[in-house]
Formats: C-alpha cells, structure tokens, sequence
C-alpha cells in the first residue's frame, strides 16, 4: 500500500516538474499543482499532526505568489522546494510503515518472460524453471514478484516458498513447503518420518496445479533428494529454483534455459537508488550529481545500490552524500571477496549504538527467517540495549530494529495487519559482512547447532569459546557456567532438565519439553530474562518463579497453564512485560505483583455460570496494550460480555477465541478509549447477523475476524471511521462484506480469504467502486481459494504475543 501510494504521489509530482521545468501555461501549472495538492490531502487523512501543517503552509504558500514566479523569478523553480517536502509528509504517512524490500528495476522484459513460461496453458507438462545470477542481483526479489502476482495466485491452486541454502535437511525443505499451504500443521507433522512427510506432500499435490519455488539452491542434490514428491498430472504444475550456480539448471534437467540476471545499467542503477532513497523516487536537483556518482560506483550491483540508499535516507545535506560518494570504492565486480568492501561503507556509517545489534544478526543461519520478538529478547538478553531515560528496552530495541531496516541492512518478511514487523531476514553477503566484522572486532566468536527440526536452533555464548553441548533428558551443564543464551525451542526431550537450574548467568531460556514445568529450583536462575516454555501438557509454574526479580518476558506456548501464589510478602515481579496462556483460575491475586505488564493472555473458562464474560481484575494494570482472552469451556448459550471498565484504558489491541459472545455484545469494545487492533477468531462471537449501526469505534485501525458462523454484516463507514485494514478469513457463511465500509476516508486494505465466493466479490465491488469515485488509495485482496488461505497463520511466530 505504501509503495501504491507514493507511486501515485511521484506521478503527480511529476507532471507539475514537468510543467515548472518547461515553464508551460501558468493555467496549467495551477491545476498540476491543485491535483497535487487534493492527493496529498486525501493522502494524510487521518495523519494530521502540527509538521504536518507546516510542511503543507510552505508548499501553500508558493501558490500564493505562483503569478510572481511565472512572470518575474522563473528561473528561481520552487520545485526542490516541492520535492523535499513531498517527502517529508510521506515520511509522516508512511513512518510505522517499514517495507525493507528490494525494489525491482529494469527486469520489465523477465517478469513479463516468466510470467509466459509459468503461466503457458500450452505446456501442461510439469516443469523446471531457473533464475540464476551472482549474489545480490535480486533473484530472490524477482521471484517473490512472480510468486506475488495476482496471476500467478489466480492460476494455482498451491503456492509453496522454501529457502534451501548451502546447509539443509531433507525434513526442513519438505515442512516449509507443507507449512506453505496446509490448513494446519499439526503435532503429528512434525513427528512423522521424512519418508511420511514426503508422502504427505505427493498426497496433497496429487492431482492439482502447483508452483513450488525452491530459493537459494546452490546444488543439484536438494532437488534430487525431494523430486519424487511433485507429481507430474499434466496440469501445468512449475517449480522454479533460484540458485548462484548457472549450472544447476542442466543438473535438475530444468525444463527452459536458466534466466541469467544481469547487472543494471547506469540508469537503472540511479533509479533503483533514487527509489530507495526517497519514498517518492524523486531526488532534488541540489543532490542529483552526487547521487548519480554514487550509484555508479556500485557498478551495477543491485544489494550494494540499496544499501548505500540506506545510508542516506532522510538526510539533505549536500556535505553527507558528498562524504558518502567519497568513502564508497568503485570495486564492484563480480568476484564477492573485491565487492565485500563497498558493503563495509553501510557499517560504518552506523552509529555505535546500532553496530553490535547488527553483528550479532551473524548468529542466525543462512536464509534464516528471524521472528522480530525473538531478535529483540536476544537483543536484551545478550546486553545490547541499554536503557535511555524512563524508555522501555524493549521499545529502544524496537528503534534499532526499524533503524537497520532503513538502512536497507535487514529486510522484512511479514508484516502485521496494522503494519508492524513480525520477522525479517538479512541477505546472505550482509551476514558475510557479519561474521567478517565480528571477527575482526572480536565480538562473540560463536557458531550453530542444527538439530532435525522445523527450524534451527540458536546456541550463543559469551565469555566463553563456542563447543557443542549434547542434548540428553539431563543437561550436562558444568561445562557451560557463563552461558547466557541457551535456545532449545526446536529440540523435544522429555522433562523440563533440572540441570539448567545450575546455569546461573542464563538471562534467555527457550525449552520444549513433553513436561515443561520447572522444578522449584528454576528460581536459581536470577539473571534470567526471557522464559519461553513449549509443552504438550499443562504447565505449572512453582511458587518460587516470584523470586525471579529480573524476569522481564514468561511466554508458555500452548496450553492452560498455573501459576502457584506465594503466600505472605514477596517483591513480585516489577519487570515482568509478558505473561502468555495462564489461567484464570491462577490469576487472582497476582497483579498487584506485575504492575508493569504489556502483554496478558488468559486460557481457561473465561464464562461464568451466568454466561458473562469473566476474568480476574486487570484493572490495575495501567501499562496494559496486549490482552488475549481463549475460553475453553463452551457456554450452551450466547454469552454477555463484560462492564467495559474491567478493561485497562490504555488496551490497544484485544484478541477473543471461542466466547461465544451475541453480536450485539461487542459494543463493549466500542467505549475502549485506545483500542487499535480488535481479532475475533474461532467462535469469538456467535450468530448469523452483525449490525453495528449503534456502535462507534473511534479508534479502531485493524478489524480481523477469522473463522466465524456470521452471514449477515451490516455497517456503515461511521462505525469505523479510522479504520485502515480489515482481514476476512474463513467465514464461510459471509455473504457479502459491507459495501459502506469502502467509504472510511482512512482505509487502506481489505483482504477475503477462505469465504464465499459472493464475500470475495462483493470486497471487488468495494473496490471497483472506491475507484469510479476517485479513491485510488484501497486495496483489495480477495480469493475464495480456501486451500491456499492460510499460510500467514501457519507460519506466525508463537513469540509474536
């Protein structure tokens, strides 16, 4: 959505330059300049702030003396003016917003040659496709813009994405690309056999058209492991492969000559850089020769050109692109080891604060998808963000995050409905430049575990030279005193291992255990952080967890979970920020002990006997933005909701599953003074029919509403005047979504998946008339493709609270 409008904000710039540049009809340049004006208008709708008029008085004010400029100053062009402020506002429409995706310039001829070979009716047989290049042309970027194309999501009935890189296992391939498309992954998947799990695989691509991209494959042994898995029905099924190695197209038999990228030209390599640089891909006159030396030292090279842009975003002085061009040596050539160098630049123009943080993206695997809320915990447990003022680490950590992002040294991979960034991944020579600045810097010598599972497994240390531990039911643990980090997410044993208790210095633990709960002795662990427990039973956690002052994050995935109160006087736990899947029941006196929490979410019998909705008094908890409320005790009848003052008033995102709530009940959440995000999922709210004409939302923003019996929804855009993003998945029943709703002046996205086929088409209709009107700013995402609908949900982050 940004890009779609800062796209159409650069064309009108771009027509009123063209007339400022040409000095052309006075008239003319006062209607450009009025069209311009009414877009930026509708643009920021909804964002005003003070800069926001400021920056709106001074291009005003130019239109007030354009008659002077035309007749007596035409050579003074107010048009930087223009340009630079243009940018500025949609720095402010566009500042929660962080996209950190490779844009794709000058392969207008291969998207378009792609498209034919994967989507040729002609060809029903099932075939091979690769794109090959060196390192940081954007093959992966190409891919995802043909993985992404609306054709492409209309033409196949599965989509599946795999990163495959030089170190993989047979199983990992097979589960990322079952986790693609399959409804649910359940426990049993991921103890089947790698035999199992390719017949699963074969099962469910039997018989329909798919495409399967296999990214960063550097041999041809991959594809021979897994090939007997993609069944070839003649029905035009693809499998495209992304890979280095020009050779790897003859080893699998690919079906096409391989599509070997090129490096840009000297134009391409400027717009690439402008694009990155500026929202609006528009550089002022005063920085253009600088910019343009710039990207022609990067020879080409499209990783290095964003980058580079990186370093300069949001900064107008003409003395720091002139150092930048200075510090920047043209060594770009094809040999990875001369180009490395021109990296280092982006480095070093990171601030101090920010140059730990993103050596330590090194520990992460190749192609490694990291999840945001796991980055930023390490971040903290490792002691790379120290506290500034009365600022929480964790949002300081936040900053550093979207701050490596504008610089174009992480890139995002998913994107919350709201716009927030739930994983990122770094490129491949970006971790190079990692591990080789980390070494040369002495910064935590460390290295990987790969254990057989879905996922890697992170093993950090520090104080210490790095060395392998064994994983047995009792870890061995004298060996490892001064660990910090130990991450056992991804390795199943069976009990909780006591023997970590001895691991005093541990300020992040992560264990998946059949019996994950700790012995009394975890109160040990004075220094620990972040718990994050997986366990297929219930867990209780001992009383003594109340000793744990520096507990800052206790996330138990799965479950309904206690925690055991400590009689008498105790200090509590006052840094305590997340509390995840605990009970009610445990949960009656314990608030008054975590006055500082952010994140809360009940699981258990949230229904009392009357059939309201009940839970202990959060009253009190004034730092409260996250609660999730999952009842497990079904009420025979429509439940009632509560007084909406037992909610915290600084609550911005609510999430109910399977209350049971009437319709009617969910004006509630309406009188929440700073609600934002509300999810209704899975039997939240019951019934056949929604009217909310009573009810206002003043500042709800996000709207999901996923698995639910409702077929009627009558609203109007007054219900959800800010509304930006509202997400339909799996409400089967929904004939039709509200067509009024595509009048909220704010909204920016609609998106149906998994429902009737009338609900997709009455969310194209929303559009389609939106843009009769002259709104260009919606999009629609509509597909009644069930089978193909839920990969966001299969693939979130159970940290991402």
């Amino acid at each position: 959505m940004e890009s779609t409008m800062a796209d159409a904000l650069a064309v009108h710039l771009a027509e009123l330059l063209k007339l400022l540049e040409s000095q052309d009809h006075m008239e003319d340049i006062i209607e450009a300049f009025n069209v311009l004006m009414n877009y930026l208008k509708e643009m920021m709708r909804g964002y005003e702030n003070n800069e926001m008029y400021v920056l709106f008085t001074k291009i005003e004010q130019w239109k007030t003396s354009i008659r002077h400029w035309y007749y007596f100053e035409p050579e003074s062009t107010p048009k930087d003016m223009i340009i630079e402020n243009c940018e500025k506002l949609c720095d402010i429409r566009f500042s929660s917003n962080i996209d950190g995706d490779e844009i794709v310039v000058g392969f207008d001829d291969e998207v378009q040659t792609l498209l034919d070979q994967l989507t040729r009716t002609s060809t029903k047989h099932f075939q091979v496709i690769s794109i090959t290049g060196m390192a940081g042309l954007g093959k992966t970027t190409l891919a995802r813009k043909l993985y992404k194309n609306p054709l492409i999501e209309y033409m196949f009935d599965i989509r599946a994405w795999t990163c495959v890189s030089q170190v993989y296992s047979k199983r990992d391939l097979l589960l990322g690309i079952l986790r693609s498309f399959i409804h649910d992954c359940i426990d049993e998947t991921y103890t089947m056999r790698d035999e199992q799990l390719g017949e699963k695989l074969y099962r469910l691509l039997k018989g329909r058209k798919y495409l399967v991209v296999f990214d960063d494959i550097w041999d041809c042994m991959a594809w021979n492991d897994l090939k007997i898995y993609f069944p070839d029905d003649k029905v035009g099924s693809r499998v495209v492969f992304t890979s280095r190695d020009i050779d790897v197209s003859l080893h699998v038999r690919a079906s096409i000559t391989a599509h070997i990228l090129r490096l840009r030209t000297e134009n391409e390599s400027w717009d690439i850089f402008q694009k990155n640089v500026f929202r609006i891909g528009i550089c002022p006159s005063w920085l253009e020769v600088v910019g343009r030396e710039i990207a022609k030292k990067c020879q080409g090279l499209p990783l290095a050109i964003v980058i580079t842009a990186g370093c300069l975003q949001n900064k107008w002085s003409l003395f720091s692109w002139i150092e930048v061009s200075r510090n920047l040596h043209s060594l770009m050539v094809r040999d990875p080891s001369q180009y490395m160098d021109s990296l280092v630049l982006s480095y070093e123009n990171l601030p101090p604060h920010l140059r730990h943080s993103f050596l330590f993206l090194g520990v992460f695997p190749e192609d490694y998808e990291i999840p945001v809320t796991k980055l930023i915990w390490l971040w903290i447990a490792q002691g790379l963000i120290h506290p500034i003022g009365n600022r929480v680490v964790e949002d300081i950590a936040d900053g550093f995050l979207r701050e490596l992002i504008k610089r174009s040294l992480l890139m995002t991979t998913k994107k919350t409905a709201n716009g927030q960034i739930k994983a990122c991944r770094i490129h491949d020579l970006l971790r190079d430049l990692c591990l080789r600045k980390a070494k040369e810097e002495c910064f935590l010598p460390q290295i990987y575990m790969r254990v057989p599972s879905q996922r890697p497994s992170l093993v950090p240390a520090i104080h210490l030279s790095w060395a392998m531990f064994k994983l047995l039911d009792q870890l061995v643990s004298e060996r490892y005193e001064s660990l910090m980090i130990l991450d056992m997410e991804s390795v199943p044993i069976s009990i909780f291992p006591s023997g970590v208790s001895q691991l005093s210095n541990l300020r992040y633990l992560a264990i998946q255990a059949r019996d994950g709960s700790p012995e009394a002795s975890i109160s040990k662990l004075v220094n620990l952080q972040m718990l994050i427990i997986l366990s297929r039973k219930n867990i209780v956690m001992p009383k003594t967890i109340w000793d744990m002052a520096n507990l800052r994050h206790i996330c138990i995935k799965g479950g309904e979970n206690l925690i055991e109160e400590k009689n008498g006087c105790c200090s509590g736990l006052g840094s305590l920020q997340t509390l995840s899947q605990v009970s009610p029941h445990s949960c009656h006196n314990i608030f008054s002990r975590t006055p500082n929490l952010r994140k809360l979410g009940f699981c258990g019998p949230l229904i009392s006997n009357l059939g309201d909705l009940e839970f202990p008094n959060i009253r009190s908890l004034k730092h409260l933005q996250k609660l999730k409320l999952s009842n497990t005790i079904p009420y025979p009848e429509l439940t009632r909701s509560c007084n909406p003052l037992m909610f915290p008033s600084n609550l911005k995102k609510l999430t109910l599953s399977n209350i049971g709530l009437d319709w009617d009940e969910t004006w509630t959440f309406a009188w929440l003074p700073n609600l934002e995000v509300l999810k209704l999922r899975v039997h939240a709210c019951v019934g056949e029919k929604w009217e909310t004409s009573d009810t206002v939302f003043q500042r709800l923003r996000v709207l999901k509403l996923h698995d639910l019996d409702l077929r009627q929804w009558v609203s109007s855009c007054d219900t959800f005047p800010r509304l930006q993003c509202l997400v339909v998945r799996h409400c089967l029943n929904l004939e039709s979504i509200p067509m009024g709703l595509g009048k909220i002046l704010t909204l920016d996205m609609i998106e149906v998946s998994g429902c009737s086929s009338s609900a997709h088409y009455s969310a194209l209709e929303i559009q389609k008339k939106q843009e009769q009107e002259g709104n260009c700013f919606l999009k629609v995402n509509a597909t009644n493709n069930v089978s193909g609908s839920r990969s966001e949900d299969l693939t979130e982050q159970p940290t991402e609270f």
